[in-house]
């Protein structure tokens, strides 16, 4: 109460707003005169009589406004003598202060307890000081509360004029408008701009929701015509985050035509997030593709790049993935429907070349099939004849147990120059008789001996006779 500014802020606008108050009388005043001459001459007829009837609206706002004025001029004032009530009624500090001190100075020469009676009388004062600033203060909280209930809203006051029609709420500009903040003709809700609009912030005509722009939108943060959901951009679309004309797409977040789904672009795709033409399944980028993260054109399954590739990795027959080429129906193959192969139109599973009908097992026979090209090694395998091989190299020499060619290594070989064990053809040619038995059979030198007809070696002794 002492330290602050005291009664003089309240008794300076006081003081303002009875000013207002007579210059709003004055202003009405001059208004009022100037209209009394105006429909005593010049003004005549229909438009004249519904120019005085706003006019006359606007004198009655203008004699509303200066009463309202004159009557928080009073009202301050009368709030201004309530603080001064107060402020005369309130103990002074200076009085708080010497009661206090009063009270030390007994308290510490009360040797003998003769300065008791004093104490009492001291602290009793000290109480009655609480008890009249109580008081003080209750009566002025009491007197500026009814000074504050006599004042009117000023939106009453403002509820009369012509600009303010049929407004249910606080700064609306327009007719029909029911809420705050609106700014044209039947709408409801806040900060609405436009003509029936119903929600908060729309900006447009029959949007129902919050941040709509356009027309006839329902949901939130819209912007065209006729959208249903939330975050559209277009004319008559359904859903979320959608973009375009409505029909064209079904789903959520779709940009294109025919698309049906969540995050597809392009045309007809079907799934999640497909881009280009056609495509179905998931992360598809290209023309036709069905399955899972494929490029190109026509694949089937996942992970396949390239034309008309089909399943990753499955154990089907005629089935692929990972297949880089033209046609492909295997895993990990090259340009040709075998597993591992590199080729055009291969068959078999590690073929090299084109062509080849052979399959990779090493125990199987076939015809001999001319290689695209020879390989340096030859093959190997176990009754062959003519193997196609693991490679297939379609090569016509063969080796290993049982053989039927000529100049290999290995057991039971039918041909000429074969090293091993049990070769059943001439090996080495006896000398007079090059086809009889035994021939082909390894000799050494450690037992010399020689084949029926076949000229001795050596030094031949004389036979003793007897």
């Amino acid at each position: 109460m002492f330290a602050g500014p005291g009664a003089g802020p309240l008794l300076a606008a006081a003081g303002a707003w009875g000013g207002l108050a007579e210059e709003l009388a004055s202003s009405m005043s001059s208004f009022s005169s100037v209209l009394d001459d105006l429909t005593s001459g010049s003004w005549l007829g229909p438009s004249a009589a519904a120019m005085m009837t706003v006019a006359t609206q606007y004198m009655a706002w203008l004699s509303a406004a200066a009463a309202q004025a004159e009557q928080v001029a009073a009202q301050a004032a009368a709030t201004a003598t309530a603080f001064e009530s107060a402020l005369a009624a309130t103990v002074q500090p200076a009085v708080v202060a010497a009661n206090r001190g009063l009270m030390q100075v007994l308290a510490a020469t009360n040797w003998l307890g003769f300065n008791t009676p004093a104490i009492m009388d001291i602290e009793a004062a000290y109480e009655q000081m609480w008890a009249v600033d109580v008081v003080a203060m209750a009566t002025y909280h009491a007197d500026a509360s009814a000074a504050a209930s006599l004042l009117a809203p000023w939106q009453q006051v403002l509820r009369n004029l012509g600009i303010d029609i049929g407004k249910n709420g606080a700064i609306n500009l327009g007719f029909g408008n029911t809420g705050s903040g609106n700014i044209g003709i039947g709408n409801t809700g806040s900060g609405n701009l436009g003509i029936g609009n119903t929600g908060s912030s729309n900006i447009g005509g029959g949007n129902t929701g919050n941040n709509n722009v356009g027309m006839g939108n329902l949901g939130n943060s819209n912007l065209g015509i006729g959208s249903t959901g939330n975050h559209d951009v277009g004319f008559g679309l359904t859903g979320n985050n959608q973009f375009g004309f409505g029909g064209l797409n079904s789903g959520t977040g779709n940009i294109g035509f025919g698309n049906s789904g969540t995050g597809n672009v392009g045309f007809f795709n079907s799934g999640n997030n497909n881009m280009g033409i056609g495509n179905s399944g998931l992360l598809n980028s290209g023309l036709g593709n069905s399955g899972s993260i494929n490029t190109g054109f026509g694949n089937f399954g996942g992970v396949s790049a390239g034309l008309w590739q089909s399943v990753m990795q499955s154990n089907l027959p005629g089935s692929a993935g990972l297949d880089a080429g033209l046609a492909n129906s295997a895993s990990y193959a090259t340009g040709g429907t075998a597993t591992l192969s590199s080729g055009i139109l291969s068959s078999a599973l590690g073929q090299t070349g084109g062509l080849h009908p052979g399959l990779a097992n090493a125990l199987s026979p076939a015809p001999a099939t001319p290689p695209a090209a020879t390989p340096i090694t030859p093959p190997a395998g176990v009754d062959s004849s003519a193997n196609t091989g693991n490679a297939g190299t379609g090569s016509p020499a063969t080796a290993g147990p049982r053989s039927a060619g000529s100049g290999y290594t290995g057991f039971y070989n039918s041909g000429n120059n074969d090293p091993g064990l049990r070769n059943t053809t001439v090996r080495e040619p006896v000398s007079g008789a090059p086809v009889l038995p035994g021939s082909g059979i390894p000799r050494s030198t450690f037992y010399p001996s020689r084949e029926p007809g076949e000229p001795g070696t050596g030094i031949k002794l004389p036979v003793r006779s007897e």
